[in-house]
């Protein structure tokens, strides 16, 4: 008899065992929300009964459930495993988000505190664009020529790729990418506050680039130095569990609050994917600015110490 009582208390204890150690699996986020185009009140998400915030990089647990109240709002996630984005709205009614448990979560570390820059940045432009709506800022895009991003000196990565070059205003100007013999290396005009040259095999120097508009011109220097002597990245980056979109903006947002020198650099990491990525727009959208988040925590890079805590962003008038 004792023998049996004994079999059922080992074989209990190791149900018990089993269940916390699933709970604690499905505890680990299988994504994370990308973008909502309306308020966060017009969406319900829940992890069982519990209602959470809604905010972009916000983590989804399997299991969640999200509902979708304004026929014209939609809600995108990324989901680990999923090559694109998936988008939620009114017609799908109570949604059940599932998906591929991860062996380990993602959203700690360098990558938390990502998440807390972007949101800083997500809630910075809702209040500017609320505050615009009211009537209560005036014309954001000016005529005059300005290009915060080169407020000073840059060095970027030599290596073949597009450079990506970002100015506020005006909305048309003409640009030059000129060799350390003052040469072009490419030239454009561009349009909006985004212009790429075509692909080129960048060799370590110096470069110049110049912007032009209504007859002002604004000349920058640019370094481009071999791809080992750039910073050293955290080595999180390396790690497979994140998402592909994820790891690009958060190494953006590492080299922006890494040295304003690399905002360039910054930049040329999330501007591909600024129009289909909240979060990479988001930081686009800074940069171009010449705004930087400030730099992690010192006590707080390695992996696994996560933050939600995010020190007062940089302007070119505050570095």
């Amino acid at each position: 008899m004792k023998r049996w009582i004994v079999v059922l208390v080992a074989a209990a204890l190791r149900s018990s065992a089993l269940d916390a150690a699933e709970a604690q699996h499905k505890s680990l986020e299988i994504g994370y929300i990308e973008n909502f185009d309306r308020g966060a009140d017009v969406y319900i998400l829940k992890t069982g009964d519990t209602r959470r915030d809604v905010a972009v990089l916000a983590p989804v647990f399997d299991g969640d459930t999200i509902e979708v109240k304004d026929p014209s709002a939609t809600i995108t996630l990324r989901v680990v495993g999923e090559a694109g984005p998936r988008v939620l709205s009114k017609a799908n009614a109570v949604a059940t988000i599932t998906g591929r448990i991860p062996q380990k979560g993602f959203l700690s570390g360098v990558y938390a505190w990502t998440t807390s820059v972007v949101q800083l940045f997500d809630r910075e432009q809702r209040e500017q664009i609320s505050a615009s709506i009211r009537g209560n800022l005036g014309n954001l895009s000016g005529s005059q020529l300005s290009a915060p991003l080169l407020a000073r000196p840059q060095t970027v990565l030599a290596e073949k790729r597009k450079l990506i070059i970002g100015w506020v205003s005006p909305l048309i100007v003409d640009i030059r990418v000129l060799d350390g013999d003052g040469a072009p290396v490419a030239s454009g005009r561009g349009s909006g506050t985004l212009w790429a040259t075509p692909e080129v095999d960048w060799k370590p120097g110096a470069y110049a680039i110049e912007i032009a508009a209504s007859g002002e011109t604004l000349r920058q220097s640019v370094q481009f130095v071999p791809p080992d002597k750039g910073p050293n990245l955290p080595a999180e980056f390396a790690d497979p569990a994140a998402p592909e979109p994820l790891r690009a903006v958060a190494i953006g947002a590492w080299y922006a609050a890494e040295d304003p020198a690399f905002l360039l650099e910054a930049l040329q990491h999330v501007a591909p994917e600024a129009g289909s990525s909240r979060p990479a727009g988001l930081l686009a959208q800074a940069f171009t600015e010449g705004k930087r988040p400030s730099p992690q925590p010192p006590g707080k890079r390695s992996e696994g110490a996560g933050s939600r805590d995010l020190g007062a962003l940089t302007s070119p008038s505050t570095r």
